[in-house]
């Protein structure tokens, strides 16, 4: 187990990392999925208790992958947004300054579903429809693409292992053919469910510490 892990993706090297990020060396990218910032703070404005300070923990640990890393880029590869922030949110608030302390890194998005609700809303990231990196085609939404291999999130892939009556639920990297998926990033984004018979490879994500899953 490792909280790092090489791995050959279209041929090209990458390194998966158990905080659910991704980090392409030959162009200096660090790439998370779904964030959904905002998300508590919406679940708070609908009367549900949920703690706060899930915005502020999700970008200290962004801090702690840039400073292992220390890459160029940072892309999130879509739903950036749970929803369109309303004004006086946390995260508008710490975001700005959070990004000054980061000005040598691009900070960039590709433009998810939840995104579109956010349509207009500046807060000094660059947007993307989608971006070519490599062998790859950074998307939000894992559907193939023609002579490249994508990169996306959406899904929140988790699997379920069981062992008697010990059951173990994990985020993970899932690995096709044509199109990857990253585990979701943000820390109230939930999963869906991979089924055990679904195609291709898995490395799941144990409390920081990466598993290949079983074939």
């Amino acid at each position: 187990m490792s909280r790092t892990l090489n791995w050959q993706l279209a041929g090209a090297e990458v390194v998966l990392h158990g905080d659910c990020a991704l980090f392409y060396p030959a162009e200096s990218a660090l790439l998370v999925a779904d964030t959904h910032f905002g998300k508590a703070a919406l679940m708070r404005r609908r009367g549900l208790a949920v703690p706060s300070g899930q915005s502020r923990d999700d970008l200290y640990r962004l801090t702690n992958l840039l400073e292992e890393f220390n890459p160029q880029r940072l892309i999130v590869l879509g739903d950036f947004f749970h929803h369109r922030p309303m004004p006086g949110e946390p995260f508008l608030d710490m975001f700005p300054g959070w990004l000054a302390q980061h000005r040598a890194v691009s900070v960039e998005a590709v433009v998810g579903n939840h995104d579109r609700h956010a349509a207009g809303v500046d807060i000094g990231l660059r947007w993307h429809d989608h971006l070519d990196l490599g062998p790859f085609r950074l998307r939000h939404e894992p559907e193939q693409v023609p002579g490249r291999h994508v990169l996306a999130g959406h899904l929140h892939p988790v699997l379920t292992l069981q062992v008697a009556a010990d059951r173990l639920r994990a985020p993970v990297f899932w690995f096709r053919d044509q199109v990857s998926v990253l585990p979701s990033f943000g820390a109230l984004t939930g999963g869906w469910d991979l089924p055990r018979t679904a195609e291709g490879r898995t490395v799941l994500v144990v409390e920081g510490e990466l598993f290949q899953g079983p074939d």
